[in-house]
């Protein structure tokens, strides 16, 4: 395993870091924090309407293709209303086959 130790590197002296730098770190750090904050805010600001606005077309529309194709009904699934005159007949002839015939 590799192991760095800092403090042989720095021939055994530690600096502290002076006041007025750390006061100086700390509010610089505390400026583009507040910068950030406001960059994203105002671009909340903007994006939260259009994204609602799009979202509201694309639900108006597709509500309006559902009910182009049928889907306003209560269930549209269900079956329409059967033609009297039209009757449709499936024919068909079976027979069963026993066990022990053979394969045609």
């Amino acid at each position: 395993m590799i192991r760095v130790n800092l403090y042989e590197q720095l021939n055994g002296r530690t600096r502290a870091m002076p006041r007025w730098a750390a006061w100086l770190a700390m509010a610089a750090s505390f400026v583009v924090g507040i910068a950030l904050f406001l960059v994203a805010a105002s671009l909340a600001l903007i994006l939260i309407p259009i994204v609602a606005v799009a979202g509201a077309i694309a639900i108006w529309r597709l509500k309006a293709k559902m009910k182009a194709a049928g889907f306003d009904q209560a269930d549209p699934f269900a079956r329409g209303p059967q033609q009297t005159g039209r009757v449709e007949v499936i024919d068909a002839e079976y027979r069963i086959i026993e066990p022990d015939e053979p394969r045609r």
